[in-house]
């Protein structure tokens, strides 16, 4: 490894940051910063009204905060095979905290040979917006480069594949950072994403210092911002985002306090911020919980011990982990701050208590847990749903995509072996229920094709493909079958399953909206996709239909649905589901179906059938399974922050189900 040349120490390092994206949307920025170049035995130590403007602590980068950052990097070297000796000289290249605050998209150590002056290493450390980070440590050759796989989130346009080259140079007239991103692991090739940070090294002066922070105030912050600023910039552009799979520090690597707090709770393996507690709104949060629990036939478990709540001693209790974390979250939105406090660990179902069983009691009562005086209150403090999540054709995509396009390896450990993401429908009408759930799907499946009229002959469209497992159903009927799908791994393993089963020459499985098909039909069928059509778009949905259906022809719907009064208050709010689930869904009333009809097509609802406590079997099963094969689900790369919300999201509506709060319907729809 080459020896290097300093500058003199410390320097303001003024210069440029420059980000170049390669497709699929195109994008560079360029912004004037200035980082500092710090020996890091030798940490400066600023007087006055400077002090607020520079400072640098342990805590902020890897290690252990109770000793320096040098002695922190040094171990982390050696954990990692590079044995360096105690005189080690190390110099780093980082922000410093600004009024308290520092942020470091990377932090660059270089470890130096005291008497040549050789890099021994270079320590990378990568932090991003979300409170994580990961430190590669890097045997640069004598360009100053080094290759290593990508190993951690940073952006959320990005997932973690690929292989990075980075670029190191430090002279007295030049310090430059070049990384380069290769998603498909070959560095030869060119670079999907390119970052890069060159600056000229100037000695630290009380003058030079005093410009840079008139020209550039609180940089820190600063540098933030426009990260965010630039993302938010994308995601208006629709880049696709990806799933975070939040981030455990190496071997040698080990988290403050605090910064443990802002990525994990009890919970090994669990990522959730930390929010800030107390205040008002916190305050007012806490008394609408007390006032609720005395009216929910359930009991609250405090962390003194104490039991409080309406219900008798058999009830089931909540239990409040954090109490003051649990009302901060509560006090932000309660319809999001409920399910992510969940998934932070702040409450949990008591010891030997079911968590559907702990919701019940509070979904029955959920349209009055609120006093009515307040409730007028409600759009003052709802959030609104984001318009980005519109159900166009390009959003539609992109929802369904969110949610459906996780991965066929988690649906296949919690869904029977027909792979029907759907209500089952069981032979007995009334808890408890009974029965192999593949058989309850399949009967499910026969009703509403039966609904159909679906038969030998029949020309069916299915809206919504799912896995597979009605088109089947369908062609093995004799029907001919055209089914549309969103999600290209749901359109993968349905093609698959249909060339498995011979029937290739009965159905065609298509990548495309509803908006587009084109023909007639005499079936039209869709199971539980309404939900994701988003009210603006009933009328297209409905009128698509009625336009395919040939004379005579009749269709099957399958849709959750809610009370219409509920419905027009929740309709332009966003909520947990929204925003972790199903993004740019919507529950339909049957009240809101029979007007769009009326409205804008000649369909009418000429039966239906209804099986809501059916559905809330057929959630309870699925959670079962999640839980008992959750082992084999991690190993597709889904942590403990995945398994809670999944949990809380399978729990949440097998509880409003069993509480009449939703509902779901078989409709049958023909001409009026």
């Amino acid at each position: 490894m080459t020896a290097v040349e300093l500058p003199t120490l410390p320097a303001l390092v003024p210069g440029t940051v420059q980000h170049q994206r390669k497709g699929p949307v195109d994008h560079r920025l360029r912004h004037e910063v200035y980082q500092w170049l710090v020996d890091l035995e030798h940490l400066p130590v600023l007087e006055g009204p400077l002090r607020a403007a520079a400072g640098f602590r342990a805590e902020d980068h890897l290690g252990d905060p109770a000793r320096s950052i040098r002695d922190n990097v040094i171990a982390f070297a050696r954990t990692h095979g590079v044995d360096l000796p105690d005189d080690t000289r190390v110099v780093m290249l980082a922000n410093a905290r600004v009024l308290g605050y520092v942020f470091n998209p990377l932090s660059v150590h270089w470890c130096l040979d005291r008497t040549t002056g050789r890099v021994r290493c270079v320590v990378a450390e990568v932090h991003n917006t979300y409170g994580e980070r990961h430190a590669y440590l890097l045997r640069t050759d004598e360009r100053g480069t080094a290759d290593t796989d990508k190993a951690f989130y940073v952006s959320p346009f990005y997932d973690v594949s690929g292989r990075y080259r980075l670029t190191f140079r430090l002279s007295p007239s030049r310090v430059a950072v070049t990384v380069n991103l290769h998603r498909d692991g070959d560095t030869r090739s060119r670079p999907d994403f390119t970052a890069s940070f060159h600056g000229t090294p100037e000695a630290v002066t009380r003058r030079r210092l005093v410009g840079q922070v008139a020209r550039r105030p609180l940089m820190s912050q600063q540098v933030s911002l426009l990260i965010k600023a630039h993302g938010i910039w994308l995601w208006a552009r629709r880049l696709p985002l990806q799933p975070r799979r939040p981030h455990q520090p190496p071997e040698g690597v080990v988290m403050t306090q605090s910064q443990t707090a802002a990525t994990a709770t009890d919970d090994p393996g669990e990522v959730m911020p930390a929010v800030r507690e107390g205040g008002p709104r916190a305050a007012i949060a806490r008394r609408l919980f007390t006032y609720a629990e005395q009216r929910v036939r359930g009991r609250v478990l405090w962390p003194d011990g104490s039991l409080t709540g309406g219900g008798g001693p058999e009830s089931p209790v909540f239990e409040l982990v954090r109490p003051e974390q649990f009302f901060a979250r509560v006090a932000k939105d309660f319809k999001i701050g409920f399910g992510e406090a969940y998934m932070a660990g702040d409450w949990r179902p008591a010891a030997g208590h079911d968590l559907a069983d702990v919701l019940e009691p509070w979904a029955e009562r959920l349209t009055d847990l609120v006093p009515q005086p307040l409730q007028r209150f409600r759009r003052l403090v709802d959030l609104s749903a984001p318009r980005q999540r519109r159900n166009d054709p390009d959003g539609a995509r992109s929802n369904i995509e969110a949610h459906y396009d996780l991965s066929n390896e988690l649906f296949s450990r919690f869904l029977d072996p027909s792979l029907t993401y759907s209500a089952a429908l069981f032979a007995q009408d009334g808890a408890p229920f009974s029965g192999d759930l593949e058989k309850a799907q399949h009967r499910k499946i026969d009703s509403i094709l039966d609904m159909a009229g679906v038969g030998e002959g029949t020309r069916m469209l299915e809206i919504g493909s799912g896995w597979g497992s009605l088109l089947l159903r369908a062609a093995e009927r004799g029907a001919q079958v055209t089914s549309i799908t969103l999600s290209s791994e749901q359109l993968a393993l349905a093609t698959e399953r249909v060339r498995q089963a011979g029937l290739s020459d009965h159905v065609e499985v298509r990548l495309q909206d509803y908006r587009d098909v084109r023909g007639k039909f005499d079936a039209v069928v869709s199971v539980e996709m309404i939900e994701a059509v988003g009210e603006e778009y009933w009328p297209t949905y409905f009128q698509t239909i009625d336009t395919l259906l040939a004379p005579g022809g009749t269709a099957a719907i399958q849709a959750i649905t809610i009370g219409h009064e509920r419905m027009l208050e929740t309709r332009r709010s966003h909520s947990w589901i929204l925003k972790y689930i199903f993004p740019g869904g919507l529950l339909p009333s049957l009240r809101a179906i029979d007007e769009v009809l009326a409205e804008h097509t000649r369909l009418r609802v000429t039966h239906d059938l209804a099986f809501g406590h059916h559905y809330a079997e057929t959630l309870h099963r699925w959670r079962t399974r999640f839980d008992d094969n959750w082992d084999e689900i991690s190993r597709h790369g889904f942590d403990e922050r995945f398994r809670r919300m999944w949990e809380f999201y399978l729990g949440y509506c097998e509880a409003g189900f069993r509480v009449d709060y939703i509902d779901v319907h078989q409709l049958q729809m023909r001409r009026s």
